[in-house]
Parts: structure tokens; sequence; C-alpha cells
């Protein structure tokens, strides 16, 4: 199919109060951190949302922007709008996506509790009770306000609702998720009043339905969305069957439309809100069908929602009237217009790997594993003409080599690309095999399908050897070779039950185990604890052996899917795990493991090592003592993530325009 046929449904239009969004499209706020120390609206941030409006998004809501600095500012790069000081930057903002083609909400908000005592004048937080620490009783972590105090931010929602119209803004939505100050009010768990602010579920409701009244009041026929959180996920808190009950209420104080996210922002229950990857398609969707049956009012449906046809099929069947997207706005600002166009397979898919939630040392802004330009749209392109007449290679086709043979062939360089298996995506493979991560596969066809459209000339199967490179005459080269095995000291690494751990898991090897039988794992970093998953899965017993203790665990993991990963590995009947360990040897079918000086021999019928891996970068010496430029960028340089060894594949490629491109004279 082409054009908006494909997905009708998402392509129509619909009116919200007095507004009309051109498609059911929405972007779904994210904090991008690259807002101000002021809480002011930078040209980056500009920059940013102006590329996913013209990405072809119905709606744009910006990120949260609190209400009151002073009380409940989230960081020191979060917006905040409680003056007229920074009107001028969201005007700004908003004439930039109005003229990009689409409509755009503001997000008010107010951490409570949550606020970060660090940007805040007083040091303290502020919640609807007073909070002690879990270690210290006497300490006090979060003050209860005062009923004057509420009355005053019940005001302050109102003030920034009114300044967020004088700045142009179509609409407005409130943060009642995940946590913050209106859902702390909310829910039984956060608030322990007993006054006309809370004592039950009646008071609980008073706060958020006096900010709801407050905003409308300003709104005049602009439409007024409420974020809420259906679930929280956490004993006792609210449920969905609470929420069905709730949200008529919100809608009767004056709530155009619901927009039906989940969980709470601390604690297990985060993981409801940034899901890992294991989380399935569309799995919220249930949720929000619930809410829009009890209130009869639009709903926004987010959250894992990687694909059209999901959107379309929330929409065409009722359980959802608008579909928003977060982090797939950061993989792929053109998915609207990619979708809209019928080319689903040009979307570069967001696997939920959750490296834009990850910290990056030097990075404070919004990134993502897979595109590298997010959160710096206000870099100069890569120029196309730069490799013009020029030849690049590249060793590997990993997602690091893969990615800078197509960005160095759309700057013109012609670009060939050496892999020694017949397939894309090197390590991708490996992280992708255990349970729960088969969405990494997603991207690994993607590079391997964009290379195959390219002019990107492919060697696969065959080793890149120094006279194949030499023999091509390259300006320059590129090594993303991944990593080799690290030998270990181990007596008997040659019997045959011993196995690389990552050859497994690259599919180069079968497990060779049937139901009931015994492999011991060697290695408690990502990569053991994920081969002891998986052999688990397959009804392997497992032992888990780690020379860390059990706290330190895949350590190196993103932290979202490493919460769920140790709870799985704790919780398997089939896994035992045996910390503060070292394999000492192996032979007749029996491992030697030694804990605290004592070695002891357990019976095995394979022995997976995971001990960690060393970068190949042995080509790189060689090229350059021959005269080629070249850069070594992902497992060769640092064994890392995915987003690592793409994003040094962006900056190596970036760094030629210093040495080839063009450079415009400065006019003054």
């Amino acid at each position: 199919m082409t054009g908006s046929t494909a997905y009708p449904n998402l392509f129509t239009p619909l009116r919200l109060r007095g507004v009309e969004l051109p498609n059911r499209l929405v972007m779904a706020p994210m904090s991008t951190e690259l807002g101000g120390l002021e809480g002011e609206v930078t040209p980056a941030m500009i920059a940013f949302y102006r590329e996913r409006a013209l990405g072809g998004m119905g709606l744009i809501i910006v990120e949260y922007t609190c209400v009151d600095p002073d009380t409940g500012r989230a960081h020191e790069y979060q917006l905040t709008l409680d003056d007229r000081k920074n009107l001028d930057g969201h005007r700004r903002l908003v004439r930039t996506i109005h003229d990009a083609g689409a409509k755009i909400f503001m997000q008010i908000q107010h951490c409570g509790q949550y606020a970060n005592r660090k940007v805040l004048p007083g040091g303290m937080p502020v919640g609807p009770s007073d909070i002690f620490s879990k270690r210290d009783p006497e300490q006090m972590t979060c003050r209860g306000l005062t009923s004057e105090e509420i009355a005053k931010l019940v005001i302050s929602f109102g003030n920034t609702a009114a300044l967020a119209v004088e700045a142009g803004y179509d609409g407005v939505e409130l943060h009642g998720a995940h946590g913050y100050l209106l859902t702390q009010f909310m829910s039984p768990l956060g608030n322990k009043r007993d006054d006309e602010w809370g004592g039950d579920a009646e008071r609980r409701l008073a706060f958020p339905l006096a900010v709801i009244r407050s905003v409308r009041e300003k709104l005049g026929e602009l439409p007024l969305v409420y974020r809420l959180s259906a679930d929280e996920f956490r004993p006792g808190g609210l449920t969905i069957d609470d929420m069905e009950e709730i949200a008529p209420r919100l809608v009767e104080a004056g709530a155009d439309a619901l927009h039906v996210s989940m969980g709470w922002g601390v604690g297990p229950a985060f993981e409801k809100v940034v899901e890992p990857m294991s989380m399935p398609e569309g799995w919220r969707i249930p949720y929000a069908a619930r809410i829009r049956a009890a209130t009869g009012v639009p709903v926004i449906a987010v959250g894992q929602i990687r694909w059209p046809e999901t959107g379309e099929q929330a929409v065409a069947s009722g359980d959802a009237d608008l579909i928003a997207l977060g982090r797939p706005m950061l993989t792929d600002p053109e998915w609207a217009n990619k979708a809209k166009a019928g080319r689903r397979d040009l979307i570069r898919p967001c696997t939920s790997c959750n490296w834009c939630i990850s910290p990056h040392p030097g990075r404070v802004q919004v990134g993502c594993a897979e595109n590298p330009r997010t959160g710096t749209e206000l870099d100069p392109p890569i120029p196309v003409d730069m490799g013009k007449g020029k030849r690049a290679v590249v060793i590997g086709a990993g997602p690091g080599g893969a990615s800078a043979a197509l960005l160095l062939q759309q700057s013109g360089f012609e670009t060939h690309i050496f892999e020694t298996r017949a397939f894309t995506g090197g390590g991708i493979i490996a992280s992708a095999t255990p349970p729960g991560k088969d969405k990494l596969f997603w991207y690994s066809d993607y590079l391997g399908n964009r290379l195959a459209e390219s002019a990107v000339i492919r060697h696969f199967g065959k080793r890149a050897e120094l006279e194949d490179i030499l023999a091509l005459n390259p300006d320059v080269a590129i090594l993303a070779a991944g990593t080799r095995r690290i030998d270990l000291p181990i007596e008997g690494l040659d019997d045959p039950i011993v196995m690389d751990a990552y050859d497994l898991l690259m599919r180069e090897r079968d497990l060779g185990l049937t139901e009931g039988q015994h492999a011991i794992v060697y290695g408690g970093g990502e990569t053991g604890c994920e081969t002891a998953e998986f052999c688990a899965h397959h009804g392997v017993h497992v032992t888990l052996v780690s020379r860390s203790p059990a706290d330190k665990l895949a350590r190196s993991a993103e932290w979202v899917y490493r919460m769920g990963l140790l709870r799985r590995l704790h919780e398997n009947p089939l896994i035992t795990i045996v910390d503060n360990s070292h394999v000492r040897s192996v032979g007749n079918r029996k491992v030697t493991i030694e804990t605290g000086g004592v070695a002891r021999e357990i019976e095995a019928d394979r022995l997976l090592l995971a001990q960690g891996r060393r970068s190949a970068d042995e080509l790189a010496a060689a090229l350059g003592d021959a005269g080629i430029a070249v850069s070594v960028v992902g497992d060769s340089r640092q064994v890392g993530r995915i987003g690592d060894a793409v994003h040094m594949s962006y900056r190596a490629v970036q760094a030629l325009s210093a040495q080839y491109a063009r450079m415009p004279k400065l006019a003054c």
C-alpha cells in the first residue's frame, strides 16, 4: 500500500474541543534536558521539536514545565513558566511548530516529594504529607504542604496555563501520572492527610479536581488533557479498577481528553513507566480502552507502541482515539511521514533499549542509541559531497560498522564493508538472543535492509585481511570488528564440554543439552546472566558462577532491564547463583569451583565461559603504518553498548568533515 491508505485511521483528523488535530499521532512529552538553566526554551530545544513536527506528527506535547520552580523543579534544565520572563522562548517554539504543520500543547507539572532538592532554594521538597528517611526516622525528606500553600499551588497551575495560552499553545496537558504531585495527592500511598485535602478517597481527589478547574478557567475553548497512571503497580496503590471510578470525575471537572500512562516513577514500578524491551508491543492499550469506556471522552494510548499497525488497530477498534509515541520519536523523527507513505520498512525501530535514559559521561541532553542526531539537531549535517572521488573501507558490519558505512556512503565516499559473517548485526545478535530481547533483531534487520538498498559494496562471508584492504587503496578506514574471547587461566579448556557463551548467543554453536541436564555458566556480567537465563529457558539446570558478589551481577547492564533481569534470576528455580567464586579446572564432566579458598567439584554437561571479551583492534596499527587514516569504533575501541558503537561511528564520520568538507568563510 502507498499513501495514508496504508493506515487510514491514524491519518484522519480529530477535533479536541476548539482545536482540530491533523492526524491521530502525538509526540509524548519527555524530558530532554535541553532547557536553559533559568528554565527557558533554548534554540537546541526548538530544533529538537521542529524535527519531530516536520516528521509528520499531528500534535507535539512539550515536556513537563514546572508551575513553581521554588518548590517543584525536577532538575536544573527543566522548563519553567511561572512568570513572563520565559514567555518569548515559548512563543518562538510555538511559532516554529505551527510553521512545521503540527499543533502544540504544553504539559504543566510539579514534582512534589520528588523535586530535586539541589535546585530548590529551600532545599526541601514539599508534598501532601511529611515524609521521613527510612534510614534515619528523624530526618525529614519531604515537608507536608499547609492548606494555604496548597491553595496557592492551585492558582499556580492556573497561572502557568494562562501564560501558555498567551504564548500561543493550542492546549495544555496536566501531568497527573508517574507519581508527581497530582498523583501523590490522589494516591493513598502518597496522601496521609486528614483535612479537606486528604483522609479518604473523595478528599484525596480535592487537589487534582481543584487544579483541573483552575486550568480549565484559563483555557477558554482550548482543550485540556489530563495524563494519568491507569495503574500504579504498587501494593496498596491505585489500580485500574480505582481509575475507572476516578477518571469520570476528572472529566466532570473539565478534562477534555485523558492520556493513559502507567506506573510510578520511583522504585520497581518505574519499569511500567519506561519499560524494558521485554514488555510486549501494545500491552498498555487495553488499559486505555477501559478508561475510554468509563469516561466516553477521547483517550491517548501510549507506551510500547512501536509500529503503525499497532496504533492503527487501536484506533480502528475504538480502544484509543490518539496514539502517543515517546521513545520512537527519539529514534526516528520521520516515523509519521514514513507510516503515511506506507514505508513501514524505513522506520528506524525503537527497541526500548533505554540508552536514552542511561547516564553517559559528558552528555546531559536526551539521546538515542540508534539516532546520534537526537539532542544535537543544531549540529551541522555531515556534507553529502565531502567524500566525492574518495574511497572508504569499513571492517565489521555490527551496529558501529553498518552505521559508519551508511554515513560514509551518504557523504559521497565509495564505501566498501567487510564482514566475516554472511549477515549484518555483529554483536546485536548476541544481545538479541536471550529471552525477552528479540526486539533488538528489529534493528539488526533495519541495518541489513538499509545496507542492501544502499550503494555500499558488501564483502560478506569474508574476513578482512590487510592485503584485501590495501588493494582497494582507501583514503579512510573505520575499524569496527567487535571483540575476541579472553583466554582464562582454567585447566582443561580444551575439554569438549567447554563452550564460549558468546558463540552460543551469536547462534554459532548449539547448546547441545536437553531438558534436565546441567550447565555451569562462568561469569556474572550481563552476558553470563543472560546465558544463564537462556539455558534455563530451554529447561536446563544452571549454576551461575560469579567472581563478584551477587549484588554486582550484570552491573554494566541498563538499569531498568537489570532490575528485571536480577529479579528473574533469583526467582528462577532452575538457576543457582554461586558468587565470590572461581572456576579452576574442568575435566571428565566435572568442574572445580573454588569459594573462599575451598574447592569442590560439580558434575556438569556444559561449561559456558562468559568472563569478558577484549577489543579486536589488531588491524588498526597495520592500517596506520600503511598511511591510511583509520578510526577505531565500537567494541574494537572499547567494549560497550550498541549506542556507544553507533555514536562513535557518527563522530568518526563527522570528524572527517574537518579534513574534507568545504568550509564557508565567515561573513562578518
